[in-house]
């Protein structure tokens, strides 16, 4: 079973992530906060990290920018998620995700993207 991890700030939206993808048969582990990523990633070992930009406190492109930086977490697919970027705004920088997804996100979009980034 493939593993995800997705972080996000709030916790319906995070739900909503579960249980579409524990629905596929996805093992899906929610982070509230990016604050323990690197200890959590070490544990759970994700297939795939969903990472949201707008975090509490925090901003998601810089998490991004240390998972890509760091060779235990550089290869790790990423697809980054936001209510506020749009998909240009992200090919525009330094670092580029596997693949984004625009909140408010259509189901079936996700799904695609997800099973699309672990081989499902």
């Amino acid at each position: 079973m493939k593993r995800i991890l997705v972080v996000d700030d709030d916790p319906d939206i995070l739900e909503v992530f579960q249980l579409a993808l524990e629905a596929q048969k996805y093992n899906v582990y929610p982070l509230l906060s990016p604050r323990f990523i690197f200890k959590t990633i070490k544990d759970y070992q994700p297939d795939l990290i969903i990472l949201d930009i707008m975090l509490n406190g925090m901003d998601g492109r810089a998490v991004f920018k240390e998972l890509r930086s760091n060779s235990e977490t550089e290869n790790i697919p990423v697809i980054l998620a936001s209510a506020r970027y749009n998909e240009n705004y992200i090919a525009s920088q330094q670092f580029h995700p596997d693949d984004y997804l625009e909140k408010p996100f259509n189901m079936t979009d996700l799904l695609q993207k997800v099973n699309k980034l672990t081989n499902n």
